[in-house]
């Protein structure tokens, strides 16, 4: 079994595609943070979902599969299961903003991080869980909970830098420590991956990753333009950010 067939540039591409992913969902949340009405702010969180859960966390390990091969067997992948990881992954992010709400409160910032990471955990093992080969794949118990709550500890620390310091410059911060956060999650998990060839086993079911998920990368990529356009017209682009400190609870 090897995780780097394609060489190690894998782990760059999908380091910078995280990075990007989560400082145009950051982005977002500031801008929702900013807009006058329910509405905008609703579609400005819609986007930091999509940003984030999408190109953030899943693209980033799906680009980092594209290496992993399984000696004396073919890799396939079920598309249902990577269909579903990618939706629990921007629904994670979407129930998570909602829960935390515009007011800087520790409570919600907690359980915000504890939906968002759990969701991350469950994004991954779905993904995983998604791997076809001659023979059987499972995945060690101790090893998906130790690479959820890194996926925890790694959304309550973009939860805290979004909700309470704004500057542009801190986010690129934020991006930079989530990213290492969500590749520390990918391979804590799938250090707990074990494989069992079998020759008298049948051909994987399933679909080649490179072949579906190229198409999907390049789109996802070019999707981007569509939030880096409406930060860049955002009429509350240039607002002052006010910085909101953490209160313990909501008072009465």
């Amino acid at each position: 079994m090897s995780y780097f067939n394609m060489g190690y540039w894998l782990i760059g591409l999908s380091a910078a595609v995280s990075m990007v992913g989560a400082l145009i969902g950051f982005t977002c949340i500031r801008q929702s943070a900013k807009s006058s009405t329910g509405r905008f702010r609703t579609v400005w969180q819609a986007a930091a979902a999509v940003s984030i859960g999408g190109i953030g966390v899943w693209l980033p390990v799906f680009i980092s599969m594209l290496g992993f091969s399984v000696h004396g067997s073919l890799v396939r992948y079920d598309v249902t299961n990577v269909i579903l990881s990618v939706l629990v992954s921007v629904l994670a992010v979407w129930a998570a903003l909602t829960i935390n709400g515009t007011v800087a409160r520790v409570p919600r910032l907690i359980a915000a991080g504890v939906v968002m990471g759990a969701g991350f955990g469950l994004m991954h093992f779905l993904a995983l869980d998604a791997i076809r080969i001659q023979g059987s794949a499972s995945l060690r118990m101790p090893l998906v909970l130790a690479a959820a709550g890194v996926a925890i500890v790694t959304s309550l620390a973009a939860l805290w830098f979004t909700q309470t310091w704004r500057p542009l410059s801190v986010l690129v911060g934020a991006s930079l420590v989530f990213a290492a956060g969500i590749a520390g999650m990918h391979y804590t998990d799938l250090a707990g991956l074990q494989t069992h060839v079998s020759t008298s086993g049948v051909t994987p079911q399933g679909e080649d990753l490179f072949g579906f998920f190229v198409p999907v990368f390049v789109i996802s990529m070019m999707s981007l333009a569509i939030p880096i356009s409406a930060i860049l017209v955002a009429p509350e682009r240039r607002a002052p950010v006010a910085i909101r400190p953490l209160q313990p609870s909501s008072s009465r």
